[in-house]
């Protein structure tokens, strides 16, 4: 496990400062938007503290060396949002095998903040539209937030399952554009054959073109993810899209293939 020491080192070295007026029992650092707490507790090794919202997010992601434990109610947590009914501030311990997995952390917590961002920034985009009619407002702006007709269209060609591990828990899936929202017409935003339904982790790495699909729904990757590459995604070197392809998602892939990085 990280030492506290390793921790607070490696947050100075990414450009994190402690907060001035933290409190001697949890040391308060921002990263983006969000707030995280080095706890001091009496164990040989140390625990991040994060809200419920960057937990969640943390056990959808699922990445190897990152270990979450408990729940935890402190009253110095005081920049979370969540409270008990004693009013003390809820959290929840993360720890650390090594400073790889804690930087994979910070990205996820840095990558949300940014995409929430993006997303905000591309809703107004549409409010502000003269083209659109307010029933194509309001499909386009639930596609961005992954509700609504491109959601349901790609859980349905999907069968309601992850396209590659066959995951059928929708709370855990997500409706991954392959051509990507930015460069698409508004029909191809809405396009169910434009998507691609899969857990946290493959979307991740698919929106960053980490990862793409042949036209026989081979899972092709990216160099940068090194030799363990299949091991990192928790897929085996067989992994495929359980579904044939159609013409038109052939189409949308060869783009998406050419930036495969």
């Amino acid at each position: 496990m990280l030492t506290r020491e390793e921790v607070q080192n490696h947050l100075l070295e990414k450009g994190y400062n402690r907060a001035y007026d933290s409190w001697i029992y949890a040391d308060e650092y921002k990263i983006g938007g969000r707030y995280i707490y080095i706890a001091s507790i009496k164990r040989n090794h140390t625990f991040l503290v994060v809200d419920r919202a960057t937990y969640k997010d943390l056990c959808q992601v699922k990445i190897n060396g990152i270990l979450l434990d408990k729940e935890i109610k402190n009253a110095d947590f005081r920049k979370f949002e969540e409270k008990n009914g004693s009013g003390s501030y809820v959290g929840f311990y993360v720890n650390f095998d090594t400073l790889l997995a804690f930087d994979k952390f910070l990205d996820v917590v840095s990558e949300k903040e940014a995409y929430e961002g993006t997303v905000s920034s591309d809703i107004e985009d549409i409010n502000n539209s003269p083209l659109l009619t307010p029933t194509q407002r309001q499909a386009l702006i639930k596609a961005r937030i992954g509700q609504g007709i491109f959601r349901e269209g790609i859980i349905e060609r999907w069968s309601s399952k992850c396209a590659v591990t066959g995951v059928p828990v929708l709370e855990l899936l997500r409706a991954s554009h392959i051509k990507p929202w930015a460069i698409a017409s508004d029909t191809e935003r809405l396009d169910p054959d434009n998507g691609l339904l899969l857990i946290a982790t493959l979307d991740a790495a698919f929106d960053n073109h980490l990862i793409s699909f042949s036209d026989d729904g081979a899972m092709l990757l990216s160099e940068k993810l090194g030799a363990g590459g299949y091991a990192v995604l928790g897929v085996s070197p067989d992994a495929r899209l359980h579904k044939a392809l159609n013409s038109q998602q052939k189409a949308y892939l060869r783009e998406h293939r050419g930036k495969l990085r």
